[in-house]
């Protein structure tokens, strides 16, 4: 499936990388669900108090919400939220009096199966990370820079310099085909600046990239939960994926080629039988072992003082008469 245009991909990045604005989306698509009519979407719309309740309730994880809760959410939602909705063009509203009522249109993106499968999930249960790593890899990705930043990562395989990455980030948002060659160094710096100081923290904040300030250097995260989401085949960087998903592939299959070598290795027995002791090495075995039993034996003996003599120094001293005794004598 091809990707959907820059700027249709860039709005649906800006709707969804925003909690409040998934949980709204996602209570309308399952109210106008469960409507089973013929009628047209907007007629089905939810009053935004009753909106609100329910985007509270998604919030906080558990119903009931209290009326100051759901107070905080309708603020947001009508001074915030449904504004930049209906300027999407993906919800309408309609007042009556004193009551107003929020409906989906018709809008393509909201067909799209990414939208939908996050939609149906907004709070990212079945993501392969948390929540917050969800918003952090949307709100990443709402800038096309980061996306293109993504794309020219992905047929590296390994690090490159940031300087590097800046030319073929200018060279593919030229429109003349120019390349590297002809990327002129204000343009280079000027990208890079841009990478270093705001997309690529971004882009290592949602562990989309492995960015190595220190050093300047950023390759792809290939374990990014990103990759292994259900609709990333689909979503913003659908061909990414793809790539990833088949050089994880490749990986694998190499790691179990090489464990299959090292199994086989381990259980061939092995070429040189074991080293048997001969006589000869147990005869001088022995003799080194006797020997050492007479050394032993020879150094307690010229140790041991000679039978009826004291080794102590303090018996020669208790048998040597003081000066009064030889005075004495």
């Amino acid at each position: 499936m091809s990707p959907p245009p820059s700027t249709e991909l860039t709005t649906a990045l800006d709707v969804l990388a925003e909690p409040r604005r998934r949980y709204l989306l996602a209570t309308l698509l399952e109210h106008a669900d469960a409507a089973e009519t013929d009628a047209p979407l907007a007629s089905e719309g939810m009053s935004i108090d009753a909106l609100a309740t329910a985007v509270a309730t998604m919030e906080h994880g558990s119903a009931p919400v209290t009326d100051e809760q759901s107070g905080r959410v309708r603020l947001t939602l009508v001074h915030a939220h449904l504004p930049r909705l209906v300027d999407a063009g993906l919800v309408v509203t309609h007042t009556d009096g004193n009551a107003t009522t929020v409906a989906l249109t018709d809008h393509p993106l909201l067909e799209a199966e990414w939208v939908r499968s996050i939609l149906a999930d907004p709070t990212g249960e079945a993501f392969p990370a948390d929540e917050t790593t969800l918003n952090r890899t949307l709100e990443a990705l709402r800038s096309p820079r980061r996306r293109t930043v993504c794309t020219a990562l992905a047929t590296q395989h390994e690090a490159v310099p940031v300087s590097d990455l800046a030319a073929t980030v200018v060279t593919r948002g030229a429109d003349n085909g120019a390349g590297k060659v002809d990327v002129t160094e204000s343009a280079r710096t000027a990208v890079e600046t841009s990478l270093v100081h705001e997309h690529l923290p971004a882009l290592s904040a949602a562990a989309l990239v492995e960015y190595d300030a220190a050093a300047r250097t950023v390759a792809l995260a290939i374990d990014a939960p990103l990759w292994q989401a259900d609709w990333a085949t689909d979503g913003p960087l659908a061909a990414v994926a793809e790539f990833v998903r088949h050089r994880a592939a490749q990986g694998d299959v190499a790691t179990a080629a090489h464990d299959s070598d090292r199994t086989t290795a381990d259980a061939t027995p092995s070429a040189e039988p074991p080293t048997d002791v001969t006589p000869t090495e147990t005869a001088a075995a022995s003799t080194t072992g006797s020997s050492a039993t007479t050394d032993d034996r020879l150094l307690w003996t010229l140790a041991r003082p000679p039978a009826g003599r004291s080794s102590s120094r303090s018996d020669q001293v208790r048998n040597t008469p003081s000066i009064t005794e030889r005075e004495e004598r």
